[in-house]
């Protein structure tokens, strides 16, 4: 069966900590970065520090040791990259953070990350200097970017560091490869920028992939012959890295394995190393009532009773980034029980409990987690015929709360 990121995606920013939520009675470790403080209607995410280290650890293992470039794009894909930045930041095996937003990237670095952190893309010129003063690494990816940088070097005093983002063939990003040299050869020669790095990014078909690797390595081999070392390359996604052992490089960059989540459902990956869900979705029942039959949800009426039935709400819906095909079998644990998902609009989400009453309005649901295999991202993907890059799209400003660890 053939398959591509996007197909992933598709089928699929800073997040501010509110106050203003108290969970009763809570299962997971006491000592917590973030507690809640009083009770709230509206839905929460929780991390677990110890999921994320065992993750780094894995995955380092993954490359034969080779030391982990954190990619938090999106937002850590919804889960918050000031609050996993954080947590990453106190692993041995995290090389460091790697992000596409500049005003992520100056965020993460104001949140205490000590690490270093690289901006794999454009950055608006106004905030050159904090970049610089932050010692955030840049990207030189186009004729432009290098003019950008190398205005900004008559604007600071320190050398700027700097990272060669090169295109293989991927094609949306990077210096194309084939005039990659005497530009990198230009760059080299400027006494106030330093060349850290070099990286591209691969594609998803193993023999297109590897045709890439071969061309960065030998521009990489080119720039060597001209005196110009590239101390640290890098080049593996989430998926190459599991794929190719060859692109592993210098460092490995992914995504989507340190949030517990392999990229492929079912990789034989899984039989090999163990990763651990790092996040739970939770949010309160607002709403319980009885449906009668014939009675039905939303506005396409996509659910109707077949008799009577009680339903429960809560208050997560796709503007939040919970997947609208969750009514096409997902299940959401509450009370220890799972119950099917029968309807999702923008701000809700509707459950079938059944005959008989088995909660109550302030109950707390798990719509993600580790506490069942159908409400992991896995079980989550299975049951809606979909994939587990659901976490791409929550909204940031739903509060995280960091944990030592689930029980």
């Amino acid at each position: 069966m053939k398959f591509t990121r996007r197909s992933f995606i598709q089928k699929t920013s800073f997040a501010t900590v509110a106050s203003g939520i108290m969970m009763p009675k809570p299962t997971f470790s006491q000592h917590e970065e973030n507690s809640p403080k009083t009770n709230s209607v509206n839905p929460w995410i929780e991390l677990s520090k110890k999921a994320y280290l065992h993750n780094a650890e894995t995955i380092s293992k993954m490359a034969n040791g080779n030391p982990v470039l954190a990619v938090l794009k999106n937002n850590a894909y919804g889960l918050g990259d000031t609050e996993v930045g954080r947590i990453l930041d106190e692993s041995p095996k995290i090389a460091g953070i790697a992000l596409v937003k500049e005003v992520r990237a100056l965020a993460i670095r104001k949140a205490g990350v000590k690490k270093s952190i690289l901006l794999m893309a454009d950055f608006d010129e106004k905030l050159g200097k904090d970049l610089v003063k932050a010692d955030i690494t840049l990207s030189v990816h186009s004729y432009q970017s290098l003019e950008k940088i190398q205005a900004l070097t008559k604007k600071v005093r320190s050398k700027i560091k700097v990272e060669l983002y090169i295109d293989t063939g991927l094609g949306r990003m990077g210096m194309p490869y084939h005039l990659a040299l005497p530009w990198a050869k230009k760059i080299a020669a400027e006494s106030k920028i330093h060349i850290e790095g070099a990286f591209t990014t691969l594609t998803t078909p193993r023999d297109f992939a590897q045709e890439q690797l071969k061309r960065f390595n030998q521009l990489v081999n080119g720039l060597k012959q001209e005196g110009i070392q590239i101390a640290r390359k890098h080049a593996a996604p989430s998926y190459s890295l599991l794929d190719i052992p060859d692109s592993h490089l210098d460092v490995v960059r992914p995504g989507i394995l340190l949030h517990g989540s392999f990229p492929i459902i079912d990789s034989p990956a899984t039989k090999m190393y163990t990763l651990q869900p790092t996040f739970r979705l939770k949010a309160r029942v607002i709403r319980v009532e009885k449906l009668r039959k014939g009675d039905s949800v939303g506005f396409s009426r996509f659910y109707t009773a077949e008799k009577d039935e009680w339903i429960a709400t809560i208050p997560i819906g796709w503007a939040d980034g919970y997947d609208s095909g969750s009514e096409n079998g997902a299940k959401v644990l509450l009370n220890n029980k799972l119950y099917r998902v029968i309807n999702v609009n923008a701000s809700h989400c509707n459950l079938l409990l059944g005959e008989k009453i088995e909660a109550k309005v302030g109950d707390i649901a798990t719509l993600i987690g580790p506490d069942h295999p159908e409400i992991t991202p896995e079980g989550f993907a299975r049951s809606i015929k979909g994939h587990n890059y659901l976490q791409i799209q929550y909204k940031e400003s739903i509060p995280k709360y960091v944990k030592d660890h689930f029980e």
